[in-house]
């Protein structure tokens, strides 16, 4: 009797953890989504988004205002835990390559902004936010963190899902700089 209650008990937890993780993730991803490894070598979609840190308060940031750089965008989301340790990371290559031609953009797909631009704050790149979501739909991110690697002609040379170490990260970058 005591063991049926406990696999009961056990099977209501892992039904509920599951229901958790679909009603976090399921609205972030779009099954008629692009394919990003298909895009490597195209343009890259243009965006412009709203500045959450590095920038004057209300001001947008474009793509296109960028061009002529590489540009590293790193999708991410604070409640994801890839994204935290993967911050530290694209924080330390921004300021590695800070005045030598790269450019390092975060873009929050936070529903709210402020957690997104406090933990923003102490970072050495912008932090935009993706208030519709529609540059996420646009690369075709449905897994966090992605990191979308731009050459300075525009194109995507490299899309990223996960963790990748500082070091792989740095060779990506190095060898399209």
């Amino acid at each position: 009797m005591a063991s049926d209650k406990a696999t009961f008990i056990a099977g209501a937890v892992v039904i509920g953890a599951a229901c958790l993780v679909g009603v976090t993730l399921l609205p972030r991803i779009n099954p008629l989504r692009a394919n990003p490894e298909s895009q490597e070598m195209k343009p890259a979609p243009a965006f412009n988004l709203p500045v959450l840190t590095k920038g004057e308060p209300g001001s947008r940031l474009a793509l296109e205002d960028l061009k002529g750089s590489v540009v590293l965008v790193d999708f991410w989301a604070t409640w994801c835990g890839a994204c935290s340790m993967q911050s530290p990371i694209v924080d330390k290559i921004a300021r590695r390559y800070e005045g030598k031609g790269l450019k390092v953009l975060g873009i929050s797909v936070d529903d709210d902004p402020r957690p997104a631009a406090k933990m923003g704050d102490k970072w050495a790149f912008p932090v935009l936010h993706d208030d519709a979501g529609l540059t996420q739909r646009t690369y075709g991110v449905d897994r966090l963190p992605t990191l979308i690697l731009i050459d300075k002609e525009g194109r995507i040379v490299k899309t990223t899902h996960g963790l990748v170490d500082e070091t792989s990260l740095d060779r990506m970058i190095r060898e399209v700089m």
